[in-house]
């Protein structure tokens, strides 16, 4: 024997179709850790907005994807930590439940989400901070 051997070339194929299914499945996985794992702070603001035309709100309650709920006056602005990009908000304003929906911006850690913007469906309601 003179130290070299031959490999099957169906053996190379199948090596390599292994290998790369394994790049596929690591990449897939880092991609479904990074949307669905990394943390994000959303300032919640009930203030009017810089133009005039929607203004905050009195009194109500705000709850983030089923927290904790958390009360705000006019000028308030208070945080909550989600996870993910989606997710459900619900305010209670005098007995009055409306629950929206609002997505977190794909690499922004922490963004500014402006209540009675997204109530009165003003875009953007949510801005980067």
């Amino acid at each position: 024997m003179n130290g070299t051997q031959t490999i099957d070339p169906k053996l190379k194929i199948r090596r390599l179709a292994v290998r790369a299914g394994l790049l596929v499945v690591y990449v897939a996985l880092m991609c479904v850790a990074f949307i669905f794992g990394k943390g994000h702070t959303v300032l919640l603001d009930n203030k009017d907005s810089q133009d005039g035309t929607v203004k905050a709100i009195e009194s109500m309650t705000v709850s983030v994807n089923g927290g904790e709920p958390i009360e705000f006056m006019g000028g308030d602005r208070d945080m909550a930590k989600v996870r993910a990009q989606w997710h459900t908000i619900k305010i209670d304003i005098n007995g009055q439940v409306v629950e929206k929906k609002f997505t977190v911006p794909l690499g922004a850690d922490m963004v500014l989400l402006s209540i009675p913007k997204l109530l009165a469906g003003v875009e953007p309601a949510v801005v980067p901070f």
